[in-house]
């Protein structure tokens, strides 16, 4: 009688390999967009680093083509900072136009933290880093890791301590939400686009600022930055600012209150802005105190403030 030997492969089992056969085109081109200013932030932040280096005066530097513009955005670093606020345009749209065709993804998920992370993260910290150069000779300070100078090293620490916060912000958020839950009004920690808001504005603000004024921006924005990545990090609770401000039913005093700001913004944008950028990076800490000040009265225990859950990157709005 024939012997039927069983083999039995102890090989080990190979893992099977994912495919990604369709991705949302439009969403998609959208969060592509949004990386593409912050790689554009950071072109401009390179070219103020060589006027600097080749010792050219900024204000002699023809940025832009058009005078009105020349206005607006007076250098390199301005253009920088604005192509910031762009790519956060293109972080909003790339969310609703997901939600809009209702095609959210892993891959969406994915590809909208890379994108933060250059946008949001390291585009920020260089232009930090550029501005810190521009404004200081080698013979004064020089901005980098192996600086002689002390204040050059920390400046330029500060720099890179809020791109590394941005990145595991970013990872973070990614690892504790999976689902879309667009109900909540509120996350933990400063959302990157958010920071990244501050430090943009700053340094608008820096480039329009008068002399002495700009000085103090100047030895302040490292300072800031350094704080920013914290917050980003922390459990800090924000408001979602469309959910809360915006979306929902609020008194008719919230709807003069937001037209008077349109009106000193028409007067006064960078300063409107970065007084409004500041405010939203304050309000989770000061919030935070006045919980442990007055337990109980500030909807704590409301589910509908907790932190919300989403298969994509967070958004300030």
């Amino acid at each position: 009688m024939p012997t039927i030997v069983k083999m039995i492969d102890h090989s080990p089992e190979r893992p099977r390999r994912r495919r990604l056969r369709l991705i949302p085109v439009l969403p998609t081109l959208l969060t592509l967009g949004n990386l593409l200013c912050g790689f554009a932030a950071i072109h401009f932040a390179m070219r103020a680093m060589f006027a600097a280096g080749a010792g050219q005066d900024p204000a002699t530097q023809l940025t832009l083509d058009s005078l009105r513009m020349e206005r607006l955005m007076p250098s390199f670093l301005a253009i920088g900072a604005m192509l910031v606020f762009v790519g956060m345009v293109f972080d909003l749209l790339d969310g609703f136009a997901a939600r809009l065709i209702n095609m959210t993804s892993e891959f969406g998920a994915q590809i909208d933290s890379l994108a933060d992370v250059v946008t949001f993260g390291v585009a920020p910290a260089t232009l930090v880093v550029a501005l810190m150069m521009q404004a200081w000779t080698p013979e004064q300070v020089i901005v980098t890791p192996h600086s002689e100078q002390l204040i050059g090293r920390l400046m330029w620490v500060c720099a890179a301590a809020y791109a590394l916060c941005t990145a595991v912000r970013l990872a973070r958020f990614n690892v504790e939400h999976g689902q879309a839950d667009l109900g909540h009004g509120s996350f933990n920690g400063l959302p990157s686009p958010g920071a990244a808001a501050v430090l943009a504005s700053l340094i608008m603000l820096h480039e329009h600022a008068a002399p002495s004024f700009a000085k103090i921006l100047l030895l302040a924005l490292p300072v800031v930055a350094l704080v920013c990545g914290f917050l980003m990090i922390s459990r800090v609770r924000y408001d979602r600012i469309t959910q809360v401000y915006l979306v929902r039913q609020r008194p008719f005093e919230h709807l003069i209150a937001l037209v008077v700001i349109l009106v000193i913004f028409l007067s006064f944008k960078a300063e409107t802005v970065a007084v409004l950028c500041v405010m939203y990076a304050l309000s989770g800490p000061v919030r935070g105190l006045i919980r442990r000040i007055r337990p109980g009265k500030n909807g704590d225990n409301d589910p509908e403030n907790a932190d919300s859950p989403r298969n994509s990157t967070e958004k300030i709005a």
